[in-house]
């Protein structure tokens, strides 16, 4: 048997995966994958389907071609094993029992297009969709996709933008409130009247209908600049809903930080660490490179990952001392975090993560993005700029900033008067309620434990 270059790569890359009791499943399109099963000195491959019952089924296709095939025994390099997947899809059969095809991956464009020449809903998101792909991280774009798809078109997008007005926006509204959310591909669930849900439910639901509106009002305002329509009133109906921000109050004062640290394994303790140095993202830390660390600035490259404008983070000393051990003798191209094993952390930073937050004896609400909400709480209760905290954090505005950690406003306007202003009369002090006053911001690191 003679096998080619690509051949010999794709056997390799087999061969160098562990051995497991389960297979290892490459998802063709939802509810299709092909497997591949190495166990007991035999390697084969499999193929599964997604049951309209939501159970699964899965056929044994043959062996692989990892080694020399016996006499008479048939074995199949990848291409093989996924047409005889495809042919067993196709079969009567299963068709008959299988779940809808969909394909792999998240929708990228509409599910309409827009058709005719009365200019309606759908062509003004359409034109938007077009506007916003040439510039804003895929992530966003996703998301925005799929909540246009799901929300706007099916409710608004037949409207006509002369035609639009007050009522189309309230009937929207309620409507969307009363939507449970329907993560991934879960079964979507009765409307729930916005009487029935609870304070956290309400916010949640009013948080996603802002985003909508915000999209459909960028969309009618486009179309109106564009010449689209002459009416203002389609974009000036729409408002937005007040009071679906809560102040984030999970954090960790310096004593937790350093329990948790303490907590965690080596590698993972990396992560944690870089967390609380850099305020970034899981998602950005985890496609850092050693590239990305650059000592002459004393600070970081973050990856584009939720927005495509670029940000550089400044690090503490402690921080250059982390990054200088993580990016020793390391290529340009390498990853910078990496498990116990080499290889570079994904979801699986989760578990180790969680097993953390338990040993140091912090609130299992706790999550990684939490290091983000404490990184910038230090910040705050040190004084530091708004607008300093939101080019660290890759805001906008420092708006979000406010917005987010409004509830320590207060707090802070306190401590900025009594440290700025200067004496006038020079006389000491002789209030006790003065004298027992805490210092400028030391009161801050007590907010969360009263606001708890």
């Amino acid at each position: 048997m003679v096998l080619l270059a690509d051949e010999l790569v794709e056997i390799r890359t087999r061969r160098a995966l562990r051995h497991r009791m389960r297979p290892y499943w490459e998802v063709l399109e939802y509810g299709r994958a092909l497997g591949y099963q190495r166990k007991k000195g035999e390697a084969y491959w499999l193929a599964r389907i997604r049951m309209r019952s939501g159970n699964y089924r899965q056929k044994r296709l043959g062996n692989t071609n990892d080694r020399e095939a016996a006499d008479g025994e048939n074995h199949f390099d990848y291409h093989q094993a996924r047409k005889l997947a495809e042919a067993w899809f196709s079969d009567p059969e299963q068709s008959a029992i299988a779940s809808d095809r969909t394909k792999r991956g998240p929708t990228l464009s509409m599910l309409v297009c827009p058709w005719g020449d009365e200019y309606t809903v759908t062509h003004a998101i359409h034109d938007l969709v077009d506007w916003k792909r040439l510039f804003v991280a895929r992530t966003h774009f996703q998301s925005m996709i799929s909540h246009i798809n799901f929300h706007i078109i099916p409710r608004l997008g037949t409207i006509r933008l002369s035609e639009f007005k007050g009522t189309h926006v309230q009937t929207f509204i309620r409507d969307v409130l009363e939507t449970p959310a329907q993560p991934g591909n879960s079964p979507a669930q009765p409307r729930r009247p916005v009487s029935a849900m609870s304070a956290e439910e309400l916010r949640k639901r009013k948080k996603t209908l802002n985003a909508l509106i915000g999209w459909l009002r960028q969309a009618l305002l486009m179309a109106w600049e564009n010449g689209h329509v002459e009416n203002e009133r389609a974009w000036r109906c729409i408002r937005y809903l007040p009071n679906v921000d809560r102040p984030r109050i999970v954090f960790a004062n310096r004593h937790e930080c350093r329990r948790l640290v303490d907590a965690c394994t080596p590698d993972i303790r990396d992560l944690v660490l870089a967390g609380m140095y850099t305020g970034c993202r899981i998602s950005e830390l985890l496609l850092m490179t050693a590239g990305d660390y650059v000592p002459e600035r004393y600070g970081l490259n973050v990856p584009l990952v939720k927005t495509r404008r670029p940000r550089f983070v400044f690090l503490p000393d402690e921080g250059c001392e982390l990054f200088e051990q993580l990016t020793a003798g390391k290529a340009t191209d390498a990853p910078m975090f990496v498990r116990a094993d080499g290889k570079r952390w994904s979801d699986d930073y989760r578990h180790h993560f969680k097993v953390a937050v338990g040993r140091a004896g912090l609130s299992s609400k706790f999550s990684f993005h939490s290091l983000r909400h404490t990184y910038a709480s230090q910040l705050i209760q040190a004084g530091t700029p708004l607008i300093v905290i939101s080019d660290q954090l890759g805001h906008v505005s420092t708006n979000t900033v406010s917005r987010t950690y409004g509830h320590m406003s207060p707090q802070i306007r306190e401590a900025e008067v009594r440290q700025r202003f200067t004496p006038i009369t020079g006389t000491p002090v002789t209030s006790p309620i003065v004298q027992n006053r805490p210092a400028p911001y030391a009161i801050i690191s007590d907010l969360r434990a009263v606001q708890d």
